[in-house]
């Protein structure tokens, strides 16, 4: 008899984390969102099909460890783990602080170890897979980010040897690498520049198709990478840009 597969997603109460929630949601899997945002569990019942949330800070190591032990209870099993969770400060190295540093690396990076850590026993049974949220930065790099980038790039550097540890267990690691998204907090940056439009005409300029990706467009890379049609890949950094790394 054919199962439900599950998936967990990380941070997704907002932008491409819900649209990962929905997009795997609508596939048919029973989808469990990880988020410490107490508003999770209302936007979680309101995505169409089966999707619950489990309130966790994913940088805990004893939240992560609470929050698998009650989905095995609930679930039994996982075929996904979605790890995307993370946070952007626009700071460089210089003028980044101690305590900024170490929030961005456990949020973006320790986050993608500790859920990992987890679910591979898990994926082990299933012989699924984990899809972590890496960014065009961790391939090209970008001005002021100089802890997002180390996240980013520790994110696909780490999926790589994760791949090699856990092929033989039949567990594929892969990453998805967006551009500029449609999110709420990509607008909440536009509005706070000193001409928003002018700055929005700008971004959309440097992506050769014209403009930004929506949140949706990234879920289903993520989607590709989860599926049996994406079965032969593994240990690769897919970059879902509009090709605005190929003249960054």
């Amino acid at each position: 008899m054919a199962h439900t597969k599950t998936a967990i997603v990380t941070g997704g109460a907002k932008g491409i984390g819900k649209a990962c929630a929905e997009v795997l949601a609508a596939a048919g899997y029973r989808v469990a969102i990880l988020d410490k945002d107490e508003s999770a569990a209302g936007i979680a019942s309101a995505i169409p099909g089966d999707c619950r949330s489990l309130t966790c800070d994913v940088s805990s190591y004893e939240d992560v460890r609470r929050a698998f032990e009650r989905f095995v209870k609930e679930s039994g099993r996982l075929d996904v783990l979605v790890n995307n969770a993370g946070y952007h400060i626009s700071k460089s190295v210089e003028h980044t602080t101690e305590q900024e540093w170490d929030f961005i690396l456990a949020t973006n990076l320790k986050s993608v170890f500790l859920c990992s850590k987890f679910a591979i026993p898990l994926l082990r049974q299933s012989r699924g897979s984990i899809v972590n949220m890496s960014s065009m930065v961790g391939l090209v790099g970008q001005t002021n980010a100089g802890a997002y980038s180390a996240s980013k790039g520790g994110i696909i550097a780490m999926a790589k040897g994760m791949a090699l540890d856990l092929a033989p267990d039949g567990i594929r690691v892969n990453c998805v690498c967006p551009g500029w998204v449609s999110t709420p907090l990509v607008d909440d940056w536009f509005g706070q520049q000193r001409n928003p439009e002018e700055s929005r005409r700008h971004i959309y300029a440097l992506h050769p198709l014209g403009r930004i990706s929506s949140a949706d467009e990234v879920a289903r890379a993520v989607l590709f990478l989860a599926s049996e049609q994406a079965s032969f890949i593994t240990g690769i950094a897919l970059p879902v840009d509009g090709a605005v790394t190929l003249g960054y």
